[in-house]
């Protein structure tokens, strides 16, 4: 065997690597890239919008591109919003028309909703975004929770399920003080510090939520600014989907 043939095998042993790394056990892909020092900062919406305008300013101070996964419900009550994302250079993806729960929590194999409803529920938030001229092909889940049928079920309409990267608790910036798994700005923040400095955040999908409820006053989004700035310091940088 000579040397280039042996350098080939490691490179392609080490891109299998990384790839194994990207799926998770449902079929989802949760991280992009394990051996670049790249981000996703990916965004949902359904309910709330109070933040979107302050992130879409941040994301454009720092010329960075975001990925936006909106259900149905929120294009059609957001078109201009919508339309506006677009025009920045944002990403926009299906996230569900009426962000039902499509299976259980406790136990995930089982669907809450017959086939054929998650399947009109994704296509109706697809066609909501097509009356937009935006033709997607990555899918967030609703609650960002999905088993191997819901990922079935998306890629025969030609959608790639993703979903956020596991290991930080930015996910959970959309709790309130009422809530038992409350957890503050300040706490997100220092989970994702801490989980670079350990293990580092190349090819991470980091998920915030730009609207949650009026009960949480310490809204997460407004770190964005300082969060950009000081991973970029350390070397990110930052793509959209």
């Amino acid at each position: 065997m000579t040397r280039t043939t042996l350098c080939i095998l490691c490179l392609l042993i080490n891109l299998s690597l990384s790839a194994q790394n990207m799926v998770d056990k449902e079929g989802a892909i949760v991280r992009s890239d394990t051996l670049y020092k790249n981000i996703k900062l990916c965004f949902t919406g359904h309910d709330y919008d109070e933040g979107f305008d302050y992130v879409l300013r941040i994301l454009k101070k720092h010329k960075v591109e975001g990925s936006f996964f909106l259900t149905g419900d929120f294009v059609r009550s957001h078109k201009r919003l919508v339309k506006a994302i677009a025009k920045q250079g944002h990403f926009i993806g299906a996230h569900s028309d009426k962000h039902l729960l499509y299976c259980d929590w406790t136990n995930r194999d089982s669907l809450l909703h017959s086939t054929e409803k998650i399947k009109n529920d994704i296509l109706q938030n697809l066609l909501a975004l097509k009356q937009l001229g935006i033709h997607p092909k990555y899918f967030m889940p609703p609650y960002e929770w999905h088993n191997k049928k819901v990922v079935e079920i998306a890629s025969g309409l030609n959608q790639t399920t993703i979903n956020f990267s596991p290991g930080t608790r930015s996910n959970a910036d959309y709790t309130t003080p009422d809530m038992p798994n409350y957890t503050s700005s300040k706490a997100i923040l220092k989970s994702i510090y801490d989980y670079e400095s350990l293990k580092g955040l190349n090819g991470f999908h980091l998920l915030i939520h730009p609207g949650t409820s009026p009960k949480r006053k310490d809204k997460f989004y407004f770190h964005l600014d300082t969060l950009i700035a000081t991973l970029k310091e350390k070397g990110y940088q930052f793509s959209k989907f």
